[in-house]
């Protein structure tokens, strides 16, 4: 097991070192019978499974206060109260039953304002900084008050949202119990609802299954798949880790007025560049790209395909592919398998059940 971690750690830094062309070595096997599909055999495959490996979940240390501290998250998630218009809550744009997303291409904000990019999703979101898609926020605390006091996303103002809020028996009892130092606060609204965006885990699925060692959760087909999005593709130079994404900001060379990172970055890479977004369950949750510009998979494999608008800012790991048809399809078939669940699994609790 020693030895597997050492070879991810340093295949892990190949890829993160790597800009240009990715190369991964992929052998074929001969086919059983002439005019047989060939089936990929990855080399190390030991190594490749460690770098995609999700933790194992250990049985949480028993704490009262985080406990309540998610009790408390969760309502604030819901509530309506921390929107101006009293008609939004976090959940309407980050809706449990869309895998904490909405459908739509862009936000819409308080009072019907369309926004100029698209809800991210919330999953797997504990250990990950900077945060938003343009990396403006340093903490997750810091994160969730952004879109609540932001007059175009859910309208509200800090004395507002205190004001309201405690009004409600409720919430200045729970406060009061839950952070008893401080009570009703900008700030203990912040850490309560943080404590709860960090419990949203993304549902395992069957590359899960592939990655711990089940060799038939992956049809031959997603299997060439993946063998694309490994070498060929170079999909793995950017999406890459137990959360299929190397938390980094990029031009992918999309036609777009928008800066994203550059904003606030004056680095001339930072122009047009975005947070590289997590593929975990990425086939439920189109539209797709920061302002939901392209409305399926085959529409993104197409524009990494062509590799974009060619910028002194695009990232040099985007380039024209020269992907046959074959290709582009076995591609996709990997990717619906980073969400589809395994068997033995409902899809209707995979999201809206597990944190209501």
């Amino acid at each position: 097991m020693r030895r597997r971690a050492e070879r991810a750690a340093r295949m892990l830094a190949l890829l993160l070192a790597a800009t240009g062309c990715l190369v991964v070595t992929i052998a074929a096997s001969q086919a059983a019978e002439p005019g047989a599909s060939q089936l990929p055999v990855f080399e190390d495959v030991g190594a490749w499974r460690d770098l995609f490996r999700r933790p194992k979940v250990s049985e949480p240390v028993a704490d009262a206060d985080q406990e309540a501290r998610v009790r408390l998250g969760r309502h604030l998630f819901f509530e309506r109260l921390l929107s101006g218009s009293g008609r939004m809550a976090c959940s309407t744009c980050h809706d449990p039953a869309r895998f904490f997303q909405d459908d739509r291409p862009r936000a819409v904000g308080v009072f019907y304002r369309s926004l100029a990019r698209r809800t991210p999703p919330l999953f797997d979101l504990a250990e990950v900084r900077p945060l938003m898609r343009d990396g403006r926020a340093a903490s997750l605390e810091e994160q969730v008050l952004m879109p609540v006091l932001d007059p175009d996303e859910m309208g509200q103002t800090a004395e507002g949202l205190l004001e309201k809020l405690g009004r409600v028996a409720f919430y200045r009892r729970t406060f009061a119990e839950t952070f008893p130092a401080e009570g009703l606060s900008l700030p203990a609204i912040a850490r309560a609802l943080a404590a709860y965006v960090a419990t949203l885990e993304s549902p395992p699925t069957a590359f899960d299954r592939w990655v711990e060692g089940e060799e038939d959760a992956l049809e031959a087909r997603e299997r060439r798949g993946l063998a694309i999005f490994l070498g060929k593709g170079g999909c793995i130079a950017c999406h890459v880790g137990r959360r299929l994404t190397d938390d980094r900001f990029h031009d992918i060379g999309l036609p777009t007025s928008d800066l994203g990172r550059g904003r606030f970055d004056p680095d001339r890479a930072s122009r047009f560049a975005f947070r590289t977004p997590s593929l975990r369950w990425v086939a439920r949750r189109p539209p797709y790209m920061h302002d939901g510009s392209l409305g399926s998979l085959r529409a993104v494999v197409d524009h990494y395909d062509r590799g974009g608008i060619d910028r002194p800012s695009r990232s040099p790991s985007v380039r024209p592919l020269g992907l046959t048809e074959q290709e582009k399809g076995d591609l996709i078939a990997f990717l619906e398998t980073l969400s589809r669940p395994p068997p033995e699994t409902r899809v209707s609790a995979l999201a809206s059940d597990r944190h209501r």
